[in-house]
């Protein structure tokens, strides 16, 4: 079996609150390798403090993922967007990612477009109880959303990511990577398990959205944010992943 943790799951490890051996007793016994992505070295390149106190830190985190997933790295090929398992120091895949700047900027300018009282003006047009949809099943989110289609010109979840893919002037790199996503950036304007609002949360989600990916070619993702795990298993409902979502204590 083989499992991807989620960015949480590697800090309570760095805490000493968890353990790779706590992690086989709640989740499965039988998990083998324990995989980790880019989407991890991108989360630590947001680490602030000063240089000495920023340099030892991002140390921590390297030494941290190396001891948990015995550096089993996840690797997307753009081109062919396939996913490749190598065995991957996690400073070296760090220095990868800093490398491009521009696309951090980038991709922080792309999901901060649509605002919090724009998305909210979009729940309210849809009459939808964010309360009463965070109760649902992933099955019955999709169901409840697709009823609805008629408020998004017929189309149902599935097409309207499909569309917004379609009509992106780069879209042929696009891959299962942009839908899933598309779908959380849709899940939390719709309002499902909708984070809470700060500067960083558009930003933190496509995070989130990319170890959901990633995780999509293992046995399990390991996830203690509650938000992450729901959406997570709206994706994997929509796009037919059988991957588990779980928490660290084997809660679904």
């Amino acid at each position: 079996m083989k499992a991807y943790i989620d960015n949480n799951i590697i800090i309570d490890f760095e805490q000493n609150t968890l353990t790779k051996e706590m992690l086989l007793e709640n989740v499965d016994s039988t998990i083998k390798m324990f995989f980790y992505s880019s989407a991890h070295l991108q989360e630590a390149n947001e680490i602030t403090g000063l240089d000495n106190e920023k340099t030892e830190n991002l140390i921590k985190r390297f030494n941290s993922i190396s001891n948990i997933t015995d550096n089993n790295y996840l690797h997307h090929e753009i081109k062919t967007k396939k996913i490749y398992h190598l065995i991957q120091n996690p400073q070296t895949v760090y220095n990868d990612v800093t490398e491009i700047s521009f696309a951090q900027t980038s991709m922080k300018s792309i999901v901060n477009t649509i605002n919090e009282e724009q998305k909210q003006l979009f729940r309210d047009q849809l009459g939808i109880n964010s309360k009463e949809l965070n109760n649902y099943s992933a099955v019955e989110v999709v169901n409840h959303i697709n009823s609805k289609k008629d408020l998004f010109g017929g189309m149902t979840m599935v097409e309207l990511i499909e569309k917004a893919i379609e009509l992106h002037p780069q879209n042929e790199d696009f891959g299962l990577h942009n839908k899933i996503s598309g779908l959380f950036e849709l899940l939390d304007m719709i309002g499902y398990w909708k984070d809470k609002y700060s500067p960083k949360s558009n930003y933190a989600r496509l995070w989130d959205s990319s170890h959901t990916y990633y995780s999509s070619f293992c046995d399990y993702f390991i996830s203690d944010d509650k938000k992450t795990r729901n959406k997570a298993k709206v994706a994997f409902y929509l796009y037919g992943i059988n991957t588990k979502v779980i928490s660290s204590k084997g809660l679904e």
